[in-house]
């Protein structure tokens, strides 16, 4: 016990060493490395990691647990090559009172030969879950990706036909992964396809499904940036002249069913002056693309707010977003008070 404790006081810069490294790294991807050492302690209390001086690289995750066999301890650590050369982090070893250290290691990344739908993806596996598309406005469409993959870069998802984009909602549940993406793409695309690299199989795999605007979007209400109503004016005019004139034939001629159209007539008209009713939703809300149940949020509310209410059914009430904007909330995330 006292010889391997003096073995490890003269020589604990070479007792670490890096185990494992992946041969071929691509740009953008997430991989594991394992570095190995020994221990002069039979059941150490406590092992300890920290890293400095690393370049180009991301540490993603580092929860897995120390493996043991007779002789050596393994840690693996993920990162995510961010550049075409990079440097391994140094990392220092703490097990109980004793230290080393394992110098960093240069890596450098194997260029990809990526086609024009390339999605920015690199992942032992990709997997469109749901997709949902509604209209936005007579040129664009808006389309929602729910994806999960394993060790997958989601944050960097990109489809380069979208004219706008975003990743929202990611999960790093590791190894897997899920996001939240949304795009506005042109309306004369029927299908979309994008191509994502399989790190297993060292090869490009296309994902590809058709688009589908559902009509109970333009029938119901959904569109995200609705175009402003021009003939409102013209509606209230005619309701009111319509309705007076009912009103007016009704007492002179003495017609009930003439009275009682023109008084709902103009009742109408009094409802389409009202002015929208605001509400209040509460902090964590989830928004939605559309009032039914297996509907996409597309945005979370990071604390409670007062938002014009449009409409509502089903559970659901319709709210107007900044910029115009348009989505659903569900009627147990309104406020009560």
């Amino acid at each position: 016990m006292w010889t391997l404790l003096s073995l490890w006081l003269a020589a604990s810069s070479i007792l670490a060493q890096w185990h494992f490294i992946p041969k071929e790294i691509f740009q953008g991807q997430i991989f594991p490395v394992t570095i190995q050492f020994l221990s002069p302690f039979t059941h150490p209390k406590q092992i300890r990691f920290s890293m400095d001086n690393g370049r180009n690289v991301k540490l993603i995750f580092s929860n897995t647990p120390v493996r043991h066999d007779d002789l050596y301890y393994y840690k693996t650590f993920y990162f995510k090559m961010l550049a075409a050369q990079a440097k391994l982090p140094t990392i220092h070893i703490q097990i109980d009172t004793l230290f080393a250290t394992l110098p960093g290691k240069e890596i450098h990344a194997t260029p990809l030969k990526a086609p024009k739908d390339f999605c920015h993806v690199l992942a032992k596996k990709l997997q469109l879950i749901k997709h949902e598309e509604v209209q936005y406005n007579a040129n664009y469409n808006l389309v929602v990706l729910k994806l999960s993959s394993i060790l997958g870069n989601l944050e960097d998802f990109h489809l380069p036909w979208a004219k706008k984009e975003k990743v929202k909602e990611l999960d790093l549940s590791f190894p897997k992964t899920s996001a939240i993406y949304y795009a506005i793409v042109p309306a004369t695309l029927s299908q979309l396809h994008f191509s994502y690299f399989n790190t297993e199989k060292r090869e490009f795999r296309t994902l590809r499904f058709d688009i589908h605007v559902k009509d109970e979007t333009v029938s119901t209400q959904s569109d995200i940036k609705p175009a402003q109503d021009k003939y409102h004016l013209l509606k209230l005019i005619l309701l009111g002249v319509t309705g007076g004139i009912l009103l007016a034939l009704g007492i002179f001629k003495r017609s009930f069913l003439g009275f009682l159209f023109g008084v709902g007539m103009l009742a109408y008209m009094g409802y389409m002056l009202m002015p929208m009713q605001k509400i209040c939703v509460k902090k964590g809300s989830r928004i939605y693309i559309l009032p039914t149940r297996n509907s996409t949020a597309f945005a979370i509310l990071p604390h409670s707010k007062i938002f014009l209410k449009l409409n509502e059914v089903d559970g659901y009430a319709k709210i107007k977003l900044s910029n115009d904007k348009i989505g659903w909330v569900k009627d147990e995330d309104i406020c009560k008070d």
